[in-house]
């Protein structure tokens, strides 16, 4: 194949053959790169079996076409069956879907005579789901292992839900936080909650040591130690499925009966961990079952704090989602990002991304399955990287970061079916969209109505002011940038400083709790739909969270230097949270 005919058939793929960097400078892909893409979206267009019926159906799209003589269908909505009219035509039957469908994803199962064939009934708003409820707050933002007590000093959800019930007083009406999700923590060592082992299931360190067999207390200092944690909940847990009780045993098993997922996440970590040892699977549905629960009861205070959690882009490539569906990834990918002004080399993450076509071919079903676990427990989530809806960076094998492509996904399908997870979940979707956004995603995020995000750190230099839009969360930093602290110290804010104070009438000295009030104050009276804070920067520590593009021993495990409710009793914190609190 030469290298024009190469080119087109990459692009018939999907894939954008070039680029234009953030300087302007246009880049055109190697063809050595291209054919490796090629043939891997060539091998997964191939794998599509086409059946009588389209994977998945816009019920707006009008009658469903099945290319086939339809025997019987039956249309699955919230696990009920209910019998569907067919519409008989020459060579292709129609059935038209009930006007009265809930928002949601819901199963057409359709026999034509000894074949069944599913597809997937997307029924979505208009727009992209927010609670009106949660219009004109406030949020904290906290990684949930840097809470700790005197009494309690290990990382746990219920430190999670006594913020949630401590900050409704304070003016704080949710509570932000890192992916709780399951992280390998023994061999291989990971412990980025955005390098899950699944997206699916729960970390078991973040489970109460109330109902677990005793375990001595580590003492853990400034940080938490990830390592002797997993071990020391593995030993709890392996012990507690030794001697479960008929009562809970019975509980786990219609847990696991009710999200065969659980069971099948099981087995993946005893097979990985211990050659498949039943106790040692047993235990790990255990801690899904207490997690799910612990969890729960966050939600269960009515006067507790909206929780807000965060969708990782993608999860680790030894993890459980690789394992359980790897006809939906390109194995022999990285996803990553091309070069810019702060990775002049690129950046690969090591994670395979999902295939287009066997996306699709499933009905999205990683989507519909990530959306409706975390609307278990949270009010909020905000999908990193959002701009994958539409384009992922594509990194062969071995090849450094720079030789990448975009190859593009069915945009608007997949926002329809986050949309209609979401929307059937009741849960509000943030995407992530900072940094350079291709125009195409910026149109279909105005159409669909997506709440993005602001940081006030990335227009330091902007003259003048710039507006905060009324479709974001707006705060300072995300938890990738550095600390408000730090950048007060390191960064020229004196014309920042000028403007701000000319705008509150004022003048703002170089301190940064004169900074971080009047920030505060433009958050708070903005129009953006919520305005949140990081802890770490009403407390000045000048200490990131992460330190993208680089492993480093201190990150993601930093505790805070005082029990969580000293710091909500600090007098400055609590008048700093005043200022965040939103007139309403």
């Amino acid at each position: 194949m030469t290298n024009d005919a190469l080119r087109v058939r990459a692009e018939q793929l999907g894939v954008q053959t070039s680029y234009y960097d953030v300087l302007g400078t246009h880049h055109e892909a190697r063809p050595d790169v291209l054919q490796q893409v090629v043939d891997v979206l060539e091998a997964d267009t191939r794998s599509v079996h086409d059946g009588p019926v389209a994977p998945i159906h816009r019920a707006d799209g009008g009658p469903v076409i099945v290319r086939s003589t339809v025997v019987d269908a039956e249309l699955v909505v919230a696990g009920e069956r209910r019998p569907i009219d067919v519409r008989p035509g020459d060579g292709a039957d129609q059935i038209d879907l009930p006007g009265d469908l809930p928002v949601g994803c819901h199963t057409l199962d359709i026999d034509t005579g000894g074949t069944v064939s599913a597809c997937v009934v997307v029924v979505s708003p208009a727009i992209m789901p927010r609670s009106p409820e949660l219009d004109r707050t406030s949020a904290l933002f906290v990684p949930t292992y840097a809470l700790w007590e005197h009494d309690r000093p290990l990382p746990s959800f219920r430190h999670l839900a006594d913020l949630a019930a401590a900050l409704p007083p304070l003016g704080v009406d949710v509570v932000s936080t890192l992916p709780l999700y399951a992280t390998f923590l023994d061999d291989p060592f990971d412990p980025s909650p955005y390098s899950p082992i699944s997206r699916l299931h729960w970390n078991e360190v973040y489970l109460d040591d109330d109902g677990l067999p005793p375990a001595p207390v580590p003492a853990l200092g400034g940080e938490v130690d990830w390592r002797r944690l997993g071990e020391r909940r593995r030993a709890q847990l392996i012990e507690a499925a030794r001697t479960l009780d008929a009562t809970t045993a019975a509980a786990v098993d219609a847990f696991v009966i009710e999200h065969p997922d659980v069971a099948q996440y099981a087995r993946f970590r005893a097979a990985t961990e211990s050659g498949g040892d039943l106790v040692v699977e047993r235990s790990h549905a255990l801690a899904q079952y207490l997690a799910d629960r612990q969890l729960a009861a966050i939600r269960d205070r009515p006067e507790a704090a909206a929780i807000a959690l965060d969708l990782p882009i993608g999860s680790h490539p030894a993890g459980y989602e690789v394992w359980a569906h790897p006809e939906l990834f390109a194995t022999e990918m990285s996803v990553g990002a091309p070069p810019d002004a702060f990775f002049a080399e690129g950046q690969s993450w090591g994670f395979p991304p999902p295939l287009p076509t066997a996306g699709h071919r499933s009905g999205q079903q990683l989507w519909r399955q990530l959306i409706a676990r975390v609307g278990r427990h949270a009010d909020v989530l905000r999908i990193d990287h959002a701009m994958a809806v539409e384009r992922l960076w594509w990194v062969p094998g071995d090849l450094p970061a720079d030789r990448g492509v975009y190859v593009h996904y069915p945009r608007e399908e997949i926002l329809a079916v986050i949309a209609a997870a979401a929307a059937a979940a009741g849960i509000t979707i943030v995407g992530e969209d900072l940094g350079t956004v291709p125009g195409e995603v910026a149109e279909a995020f105005d159409r669909w109505d997506v709440l993005g995000m602001y940081e006030e750190q990335f227009h330091l230099d902007d003259d003048p002011l710039p507006h905060i839009p009324a479709r974001t969360v707006a705060g300072i930093r995300t938890h990738d940038m550095a600390a408000l602290a730090e950048a007060i110290d390191t960064l020229d804010t004196n014309g920042y400083r000028a403007r701000v104070g000319a705008a509150h009438g004022r003048e703002v000295t170089d301190t940064w709790q004169d900074v971080l009030e009047q920030m505060l104050i433009r958050l708070s009276y903005s129009e953006a739909y919520m305005a949140i804070a990081d802890l770490d920067d009403l407390l000045g520590d000048p200490r990131p969270h992460n330190l993208p593009g680089r492993i480093v021993p201190e990150i993601w495990r930093r505790r805070l230097d005082r029990p969580t409710s000293e710091v909500l009793a600090d007098p400055e914190v609590r008048r700093f949270l005043a200022t965040l609190a939103r007139p309403r």
